[in-house]
């Protein structure tokens, strides 16, 4: 199943338009203390009832392996073995999509400064606001699954690496909120990050390299 790139180009149209109108939706009301303020207190009552030794245990693992720095060094993986298969312009577009997500986020995390909620599970460093796991889990499994997407080469294959690289990044989402290292809106704002920066990054390929054959062809020598 082969989509024209026009089509592909409207589909990440769409969720740069939308995650970043979710981005901006959370920025603001941060910014003028709106109704959006008291959810955070809401979700984070709810998460303290769901906590058990034996979830904690998995949770913490998970957001150990979910680390920005882990999840970059996977990033660089990867990209060397595309480059080795000769997959250069992937390899390219994957390392921008998460350089542009780390970036955005730190450039976010230094402008808003805001107090992590505090957690007793586990050590957490830092300003609050936006995760930097979710912007980055986000970004590296949305990454995995464009890359991947048209190398499997079965409707199985494609609908197993979309619900995992769903499944991993929420993993890595929730592991957060649910040991207290973030807020709920850290979260989403991570997550709505992480799907703007690879959109972008996607969309700018597209345009500037993806459509001159001759430009993306000398990229792959």
């Amino acid at each position: 199943m082969m989509f024209p790139n026009w089509a592909k180009n409207i589909l990440f149209l769409l969720v740069y338009m939308i995650s970043g109108l979710v981005l901006v939706i959370i920025i603001e009301g941060l910014l003028s203390g709106t109704e959006l303020t008291p959810l955070n207190t809401v979700i984070e009552r709810v998460v303290v009832h769901m906590r058990t030794p034996f979830l904690t245990t998995i949770l913490v693992t998970v957001t150990r392996l979910g680390n920005p720095f882990i999840l970059s060094s996977a990033t660089v993986f990867i990209a060397v073995l595309l480059i080795i298969r000769g997959r250069v312009y992937d390899a390219a577009l994957f390392v921008t999509a998460l350089i542009i997500a780390v970036v955005s986020l730190t450039i976010l995390k230094n402008t808003f400064q805001i107090t992590r909620p505090g957690s007793e599970l586990v050590a957490v460093n830092g300003w609050s606001f936006p995760s930097g796991h979710a912007t980055v889990a986000t970004a590296f499994f949305f990454m995995l699954a464009h890359t991947f997407f048209g190398k499997m080469g079965t409707l199985k294959g494609k609908i197993s690496l979309i619900l995992g690289s769903i499944s991993g990044a929420v993993l890595i989402c929730f592991s957060r909120l649910y040991l207290g290292a973030h807020w709920t809106l850290d979260i989403l704002a991570g997550i709505a990050l992480g799907l703007l920066s690879v959109s972008l990054t996607v969309l700018m390929f597209n345009v500037f390299i993806g459509e001159r054959r001759s430009l993306r062809e000398r990229i792959n020598l």
